[in-house]
């Protein structure tokens, strides 16, 4: 029940940002997080999630720049690119991970690991393509898979903490230097962080409330209790829902690419988190 929650929280995540595009994406990343403290860091003042600052360690601060990094690049990927285009690919991190995991560490990648992440790659290649063809310009699906990067460093970084800690003690501190780090970016952009309409931040508050704290926050207190196999569902049911939601309340048209091209990385990424790795 808590994951379905998050999923369809998550999933309202691109279409608040796009309500909310009058603001820089900068701003944006920086006001999402700031009200998810706001309304997480009054459950953790006292008792045993108490913070304390031995938890700014260096994972937490890794894992805080990386979700930084990644709201910035996806934020800005939603500028440039459809929705669709845009959250199928940021949601390839599972896949980027396990490769990098394989280049860089020699992980001993599975068939149907190897399957999976060739799935992976033909179909974010169509959804590039998808771009180049239909808006000449393929900045939003790079930034959406810079994104997808940070978001697998984000996820490898906090996974071992939260295996021994509990869900405050790690996404408190997270999301402060998270903060910190988009609300100094953008300063030294020059961005103001006040000159906006009401509803602009009514849907910027909405942001840091529904995506990031009944949605991001669900799934980080999944990773210690579920499997690979569910979150990689949990995973790729995201951007298409996300899609629905934009062809019904924004108008953006559906194209059989983004089609073919989103299954292509929807089975990739399940069969890469759910069987990537020998054993």
């Amino acid at each position: 029940m808590i994951l379905l929650l998050g999923l369809l929280s998550i999933s309202f995540g691109s279409i608040l940002i796009r309500f909310s595009q009058e603001a820089p994406p900068l701003v944006i990343a920086f006001y999402r997080m700031f009200w998810s403290l706001v309304v997480l860091s009054p459950f953790c003042c006292f008792g045993r999630d108490r913070i304390s600052l031995p938890h700014f360690d260096s994972r937490r601060i890794l894992a805080g720049i990386a979700l930084a990094l990644h709201f910035a690049f996806w934020i800005s990927s939603l500028s440039y690119t459809s929705v669709a285009v845009s959250v199928l690919l940021v949601n390839t991190s599972p896949v980027l991970v396990a490769l990098l995991s394989y280049l860089a560490f020699s992980e001993r990648l599975s068939w149907c690991g190897i399957f999976g992440i060739t799935l992976t790659i033909c179909g974010s290649l169509i959804l590039v393509w998808e771009d180049l063809s239909r808006l000449g310009n393929p900045t939003g699906a790079v930034l959406a898979l810079l994104g997808a990067l940070m978001l697998g460093v984000y996820l490898v970084a906090g996974k071992k903490i939260r295996q021994t800690e509990s869900l405050l003690q790690y996404v408190i501190p997270v999301y402060f230097i998270a903060a910190v780090v988009l609300g100094a970016l953008a300063m030294i952009q020059g961005y103001s962080f006040t000159e906006y309409s009401g509803e602009t931040h009514l849907f910027m508050i909405l942001l840091g409330l529904v995506p990031q704290v009944m949605g991001h926050t669900s799934y980080n207190w999944a990773i210690r209790y579920t499997t690979a196999t569910l979150i990689a569902v949990i995973v790729v049911a995201e951007p298409f829902l996300a899609t629905i939601w934009a062809w019904w309340l924004l108008g953006e048209p559906v194209t059989s690419s983004i089609m073919g091209g989103g299954i292509l990385v929807a089975s990739g990424i399940v069969l890469v988190s759910a069987k990537g790795f020998k054993k």
